[in-house]
């Protein structure tokens, strides 16, 4: 018998084959504003790479990402990390960028971005070198002339900071941050007025006993507003009221950049020698005023805390401590029932201040009682250590080390 037979056959159909997806394509541009020409403006890149994406059939047009004004040197760019975050998202499987230095200088960066997109199949293609990141030889090119490019990074970094050094020597600032009561008009400094009187009316409110804090309500409260039109900061206040520049002096190269990578700025320590220049630009506030404004920020500073002339301190103001919960007393003169209020003062813990008798219920000391144990004792206010509150009892520390105990009248449970 044949065992060969044929059995029943069923043809078997080709799939249908689909169309292949078309490939997501972005791109991204960066231009430093201070080095960049108009052909090589922001604005024209993003034009050209939209243009040429949308033009390939084939090619998916997946946005153009940008950062303007940014060094391919710093790893915070926040075009790049949405960039980066699409990516993670699946949405690009394609990047078209300048050249390796528009992308990044900074060597690790680069490759650490090229690495984490391969392993997602993403590819990066540099149009001036011609190299696309997914080839075999891609990422041994790209190390090598990503070094050049922050070799040429680091050049031009220097070559910048010591012409910056040398003008320094010859008393021309290097003018970048804007400042309030001034523009910088390419070639010199030159006076707003309107922002000019704000700068004299803080100098003047300072002058007059006002703090830094108060200020600041003050120029909010009645309009006046930053050099960037925003509402005024404490920060703001206190550097205005220590910058030199408005005398038309200035002192040059107070902070430099710590290197070509990172860009961090610091404060100038003695690391490089500073300048002092004078008359270097118009005057806003006279340097009799910018000196007494610097003497009463000393005076104040040594006086600590005792002078703010808006809080409720005295000779006992820090000196009071609870035995209960660490906190040290807070002087009041909320007023005792019959008694008028400015003329009755006890203090009460901080804790209890802010959070009541649940909080804290360390009894209410009478000023009046603080001042009669200190004359027994033959001690000024001023002279003693340190007041502990143990319910009804004062322990009295003495400058001397010696500590006195003594029962108080209390204002209050």
């Amino acid at each position: 018998m044949d065992d060969t037979r044929i059995r029943k056959i069923t043809r078997i159909s080709a799939p249908k084959m689909e169309a292949p997806r078309k490939m997501r394509v972005a791109a991204y541009c960066r231009v430093s504003v201070d080095f960049e020409v108009n052909l090589n403006s922001l604005n024209a890149q993003v034009d050209f790479y939209s243009k040429f994406i949308k033009a390939n059939p084939c090619w998916e047009f997946a946005g153009v990402y940008a950062d303007e004004g940014i060094t391919g040197t710093m790893a915070e760019r926040p075009g790049l990390e949405r960039l980066l975050s699409s990516c993670d998202k699946g949405e690009i499987d394609i990047i078209l960028t300048k050249s390796i230095s528009r992308f990044a200088r900074n060597t690790v960066i680069l490759l650490e971005i090229v690495r984490h997109l391969r392993e997602k199949g993403i590819s990066i293609r540099f149009e001036r070198e011609n190299i696309d990141s997914m080839s075999d030889s891609g990422e041994l090119l790209l190390t090598l002339l990503a070094s050049f490019a922050q070799e040429e990074s680091r050049s031009i970094s220097e070559n910048t900071r010591w012409a910056i050094r040398r003008n320094f020597e010859h008393g021309i600032g290097n003018h970048v941050s804007p400042m309030l009561g001034y523009r910088f008009d390419g070639e010199r400094f030159v006076i707003q007025e309107a922002e000019a009187r704000t700068v004299r009316l803080i100098f003047d409110l300072y002058l007059r006993g006002m703090s830094p804090d108060g200020i600041t309500s003050y120029l909010n409260e009645n309009g006046h507003r930053s050099v960037n039109g925003r509402l005024f900061k404490y920060g703001c206040v206190w550097d205005i009221l220590r910058q030199i520049k408005y005398t038309g002096n200035s002192i040059l190269q107070r902070t430099f950049t710590e290197d070509f990578i990172s860009h961090r700025t610091k404060r100038n320590k003695g690391e490089f020698p500073q300048y002092y220049a004078e008359g270097t630009h118009p005057v806003i506030i006279p340097q009799e005023t910018f000196d007494a404004v610097q003497e009463e920020i000393k005076r104040r500073k040594a006086l600590g805390y005792l002078a703010s002339t808006t809080k409720n301190f005295s000779a006992f103001t820090g000196k009071i401590v609870c035995a209960k919960c660490g906190r040290t007393f807070r002087r009041s003169n909320t007023g005792k029932p019959g008694r008028h209020k400015s003329n009755y003062y006890y203090w009460k813990c901080g804790t209890r201040f802010s959070k009541g008798k649940v909080g804290c219920d360390a009894p209410l000391i009478p000023e009046k009682e603080l001042y009669r144990i200190s004359s027994e004792l033959g001690q000024e206010p001023e002279s003693l250590k340190r007041i502990l509150v143990k319910e009804n009892v004062l322990s009295f520390h003495l400058n001397n080390g010696e500590t006195v105990e003594k029962e108080v009248c209390r204002a209050g449970k």
